[in-house]
């Protein structure tokens, strides 16, 4: 996406949500967002990482992580980072709880905005097809533009961590 691609769409939640940039996010602080946004999702990867890897990864110069809230309780979050001067969203999401109560597209408002404030000319992003079945239909709409599609196999946390997922259900 580049800014003049993005159509804003986001109106302002009906609840009041604070977003704060975390400067200098700790692996058991990421971790517990990743969880809490991300399992329903199946997402594992950063999981593989070790807490010094995953705290270098966050804290180089060029990435940022902002966490939003509502009353102290998690909303969602986005991740942003700059690899080589190609500026991307690499993470965004939201808690089950705040799903459908239209925090997304104001949110993902907030991330593109943050992005083209640090100057970025294009915005890269990824999803895949476990991620939220309207994932893909909201970046679009926001005006990202498929440019790529690839076929990607990955292993199925819920096979490598069932104690974790409680996988296979009783």
């Amino acid at each position: 996406m580049t800014p003049a691609d993005w159509t804003r769409r986001g109106l302002p939640p009906d609840v009041a949500v604070s977003i704060v940039h975390e400067r200098a996010p700790t692996a058991a602080l990421y971790r517990d967002l990743y969880d809490k946004v991300g399992r329903p999702w199946l997402w594992y990867e950063r999981n593989l990482l070790s807490d010094a890897a995953l705290e270098a990864l966050l804290n180089r110069p060029g990435h940022e992580l902002h966490v939003a809230r509502h009353d102290g309780e998690l909303v969602g979050y986005f991740e942003l980072g700059d690899e080589q001067g190609d500026g991307e969203l690499v993470f965004f999401g939201l808690t089950l709880d705040y799903i459908g109560r239209r925090i997304g597209p104001w949110l993902l408002d907030r991330a593109i905005e943050r992005a083209f404030a640090l100057g970025w000319p294009k915005i890269l992003l990824n999803t895949n097809s476990v991620d939220h079945p309207r994932a893909l239909q909201t970046y679009r709409k926001a005006g990202f533009r498929i440019v790529r599609r690839e076929t990607k196999q990955l292993q199925d946390p819920r096979m490598l961590w069932p104690e974790v997922y409680r996988w296979p259900p009783a």
